[in-house]
């Protein structure tokens, strides 16, 4: 079997797979609890490899690998920033979240915020603000265009709207519970995919690292360098601190905080933090395939595209299947995670405990939730189709669009976080809507208006 067939194989039976589940979750979904946190019922084995699922999206199987081949070993430092600044900030965030939402019941984060400082008008304007989060959306979707297209031979746009469709149909259907049980199963392909793709260096260079290293500094002695001048993110010291800063925050992003609050105990923490440690390590190996294909190929014009490249010249068919596969899993859970909550945030956050709350929707709350259950229905595709819109022309790396969505949420809400779980006593509203906007108006200048901080995960710092 060639690897087109094996590819169409694979994807057809991986496309059935989250379909089916999102059937099985839809029969658990009662209400908009039930969409958007699974009723607070579920483990933390589970909820484990579901925060890794969402955490590693197509920025990592692509994006990150393509810095490794673009900038060389400098890029490692993500693999610090993730393992090191990322676990920090899930043991800081996830106790106090978790402990404090046992009382409050919050089914988001801008519903979390409202509730911890007793604020309607801070849990509209977070709500908001994670909109931006599309552009991370619109990057996944980006990733799964150009992954399929590529191997595939299929045009571009027909691959990112058959993307869209599949994730649209089983968020849609399965809500939190359909995310989290695809989850595992993607989650167990990105770490097989990862520990694969590390472990291949050792058979196609027999000095392994060592002589990967000594053959990329031949061409330029900065692709070995701690610091690389030339690179987009890694190119100061002050930069590297920064890319760890907002891998903290990035801890604290929406779609992961509802696997966070999904928890049915949480003395379990501990174990569900333990779970996504041993994956998330597996899961970022894969970046050292961005230096294996720079040691064998310098000469890519895509740098996102490496690791594709790199697994379909080099391994068999069904190996090469089972990665692209991982590939499409890791960003297709990652949108479904982004979808769901930018749907709680309007159905929930802004619609039932904003404007009905506030009598600016004078309705019955009865029906209130009705018509916010309704939107779980819809507003997937209308987020879907308008994602969709933003990938026509994307940037040269996919990981840039995807970290403009995680900055601009960060920018606005790690502080108010942070506050709310280390000094509750000192919480302030107005200081949290404060400073809530002017972080991400400091944002919005520093990278989207000026660009005085050419770095998107700096200038998020």
């Amino acid at each position: 079997m060639d690897l087109k067939t094996c590819l169409y194989v694979g994807f057809a039976l991986y496309t059935i797979f989250v379909i089916y589940v999102g059937f099985i979750g839809s029969k658990k979904i009662k209400g908009l609890s039930d969409f958007a946190v699974a009723s607070e019922s579920m483990g933390p084995i589970s909820l484990g490899l579901a925060f890794a699922a969402s955490f590693f999206s197509a920025a990592t199987f692509l994006g990150y690998v393509g810095y490794a081949y673009a900038w060389g070993a400098s890029a490692l430092w993500i693999f610090l920033a993730i393992f090191g600044g990322s676990t920090l900030g899930f043991i800081v965030i996830a106790k106090g979240v978790r402990d404090s939402n046992t009382k409050i019941k919050a089914l988001s984060l801008p519903d979390w915020l409202g509730e911890m400082y007793k604020s309607d008008f801070l849990r509209a304007l977070v709500s908001i603000i994670v909109m931006i989060q599309m552009f991370y959306v619109a990057g996944q979707l980006s990733a799964g265009g150009t992954l399929l297209s590529g191997l595939l031979d299929i045009d571009y746009s027909t691959a990112v709207i058959a993307v869209t469709v599949v994730t649209i149909v089983y968020v849609t259907l399965g809500g939190l519970f359909a995310d989290v049980y695809t989850s595992i199963g993607q989650t167990c392909l990105m770490m097989f995919a990862g520990v694969i793709v590390f472990l291949s260096g050792f058979f196609f260079f027999k000095g392994g690292i060592t002589e990967v290293s000594t053959i990329i500094a031949a061409r330029d002695p900065l692709l070995t360098a701690v610091i690389n001048p030339k690179s987009l993110h890694m190119y100061s010291y002050a930069t590297v601190f920064g890319v760890i800063l907002i891998e903290f925050a990035f801890s604290g992003q929406p779609q992961l905080l509802t696997k966070i609050l999904a928890l049915k105990d949480p003395k379990d923490m501990k174990k569900m933090i333990w779970t996504w440690i041993v994956a998330s390590f597996c899961c970022m190996l894969v970046i050292f395939g961005g230096l294996y294909m720079l040691a064998l190929n310098p000469d890519l014009q895509q740098p996102d595209y490496a690791v594709v490249e790199y697994v379909r010249a080099y391994f068999h068919p069904i190996i090469s299947t089972l990665l692209a596969v991982s590939i499409v899993a890791a960003l297709m859970s990652t949108a479904c995670g982004l979808l769901l909550v930018m749907t709680t945030c309007i159905a929930n956050d802004l619609f039932i405990k904003t404007l009905v709350k506030r009598k600016i929707i004078n309705i019955p709350q009865e029906k209130a939730q009705r018509i916010a259950f309704m939107m779980t229905k819809i507003l997937p595709a209308v987020f879907g189709i308008i994602c969709v819109l933003m990938t026509l022309h994307p940037p040269q790396f996919m990981g840039v669009m995807v970290w403009i969505g995680i900055s601009g949420v960060a920018s606005a809400t790690l502080a108010p976080m942070l506050i709310a779980i280390i000094w509750p006593e000192r919480i302030n509203a107005t200081a949290a809507i404060w400073g809530a906007i002017a972080g991400e108006a400091t944002y919005m200048v520093v990278y989207l208006f000026t660009n005085i901080e050419k770095s998107v995960m700096a200038a998020g710092a």
